[in-house]
């Protein structure tokens, strides 16, 4: 195991991590010791360790001593961070740092049951070494692989609970209940000014990069419409009769009329398109806007509804997607 101190600076961090290293090698050897003293029960053992290491004995006979002069100095390592915790307020509430850190409450009781709780606090001391960048857990294989397995564990769970919240949501909106009503006054009509102000942007960076491909074919369309319409116009059929001067007249008419109501209707485009009249077209958006949120065919439509299913239906099958079978072990 490689330790790095570059990132440590001031006498308080430093002090932190030395302690998480001294608690980190006396809690690896208290638990190595407990194994062994437990194995050491057994008269094979005995038979064995006796004659290497014949001083044992009596360190067994008065084990709890021993292991009341550890549990003395993780009580003292925990009071001393309490108190750094109170100090630097690391939480809302003083009486917050025993519950959040149980395990080495618990893991200072002398009973078989509760030393185990010790293997916690390794873990614990090896991820804060982690967090101050002292050691690199992703240089280590077991635990790239522990990481691995855990991230699919939570993966299969969360996406579980996410399938079953959105079916659950799909039959409220199939028995009928208000869920229409509820996104349109709780998501759209809070962004509703986003909403406008976007759709205006858009329609109008659209008629900008768009109209002109299409305005000669605008003056066609309306050059012909106003033609057929002003030939069927009985007084302009009147002129037409008027002899030699009638044809001629009619084709200025036609060709006036259609070049007023082109002039208008490209004005009246290119206006759209204007930035300066960005907020007309949002009051006019907005107010299109509210009135279709106010119809009361959006809250009992079918069609609304099997929007919704679908969008949700889409949502779970990009749930149900194993993205940790794409994740490299």
């Amino acid at each position: 195991m490689v330790l790095r101190f570059q990132n440590i600076k001031g006498p308080l961090q430093w002090l932190s991590v030395l302690t998480d290293l001294a608690m980190l090698g006396l809690t690896i050897f208290d638990l190595l010791w407990l194994m062994f003293d437990a194995l050491y029960t057994m008269h094979t053992v005995q038979a064995f360790v006796d004659p290497i290491l014949p001083f044992y004995r009596s360190i067994h006979q008065d084990f709890y001593v021993y292991d009341g002069i550890i549990v003395s100095i993780f009580i003292t390592e925990f009071i001393g961070r309490w108190l750094i915790a109170i100090y630097q307020k690391t939480y809302d509430k003083w009486f917050f740092y025993p519950f959040i850190h149980w395990y080495d409450v618990l893991g200072c009781f002398p009973t078989g049951s509760f030393r185990i709780l010790r293997l916690f606090r390794i873990i614990g001391l090896t991820y804060r070494l982690h967090k101050w960048q002292v050691i690199d857990l992703h240089n280590y294989a077991l635990i790239n692989i522990l990481r691995h397995y855990y991230n699919i564990a939570i993966e299969e769970i969360s996406d579980r609970v996410v399938i079953k919240v959105l079916e659950e949501t799909k039959n409220e909106i199939n028995r009928g209940q208000p869920i229409n009503d509820a996104i349109v006054q709780e998501v759209i009509r809070p962004r509703q000014s986003e909403i406008t102000t976007i759709l205006s942007q858009v329609i109008q960076d659209g008629v900008r990069e768009k109209y002109p491909q299409y305005r000669k074919l605008l003056a066609k369309h309306i050059s012909k419409t106003v033609q057929d319409t002003v030939s069927k116009n009985p007084e302009v059929q009147q002129i037409e009769r008027i002899p030699v001067v009638g044809a001629p007249i009619q084709q200025s008419l036609n060709s006036a009329t259609s070049q007023i109501v082109f002039g208008v209707i490209d004005r009246l485009i290119l206006d759209i398109s204007a930035a300066k009249n960005q907020k007309t077209i949002s009051l006019v958006l907005d107010s299109v806007l509210e009135v279709f949120l106010q119809h009361p065919s959006l809250q009992n439509s079918d069609l609304s509804n099997a929007l919704i299913i679908d969008s949700i239906d889409l949502i779970v099958k990009r749930v149900q997607v194993k993205q940790w079978k794409n994740a490299a072990l």
